[in-house]
């Protein structure tokens, strides 16, 4: 393949790939949340297909999520105040879930697959009803405020 071919496929993969927004310590939340997600639309798949490795897949891939940046946890944290320790306890909530979908999976046990996500749909509902504007309001207000550093 000659050097214009390889530029032109580079330049593809660079234009249709997805874009994650990291920070030093990772993916930012909006990233994670977008890819927990696709995690759950994985189980929902696995659950049409009678497929528990791709369920197992997909609730560990829950389990495992990036951690928030941690700049980000401090915007969220200042933003919910003491309702923080609700917040991180739907998330243990999710985590927890999705272990006890992942052993379900394995066990190939789809009524426990089945309960433990319709819990964790319980659980990520609850959150993004109760907190996912104002999270949302919070980092994209810091994002917009930031002051570009020109030294």
């Amino acid at each position: 393949m000659n050097t214009t071919g390889l530029i032109a496929i580079a330049s593809l993969l660079f234009i249709f790939a997805p874009t994650v927004t990291l920070t030093s310590e990772g993916p930012e939340l909006k990233d994670i949340m977008q890819e927990l997600r696709n995690n759950l639309v994985d189980i929902s798949d696995g659950l049409l297909m009678d497929d528990f490795e791709q369920i197992a897949r997909g609730a560990t891939a829950i389990a495992r999520h990036p951690k928030i940046p941690s700049a980000q946890v401090q915007l969220v944290a200042a933003e919910l105040g003491p309702e923080m320790a609700a917040f991180k306890q739907l998330d243990n909530l999710v985590h927890d879930l999705s272990i006890e979908i992942s052993a379900a999976a394995s066990l190939r046990d789809r009524d426990a697959v089945i309960s433990g996500y319709q819990s964790l749909i319980e659980g990520c509902l609850a959150c993004h009803s109760t907190y996912k504007e104002r999270v949302a309001a919070a980092l994209s207000h810091a994002t917009a405020t930031e002051i570009p550093n020109d030294s």
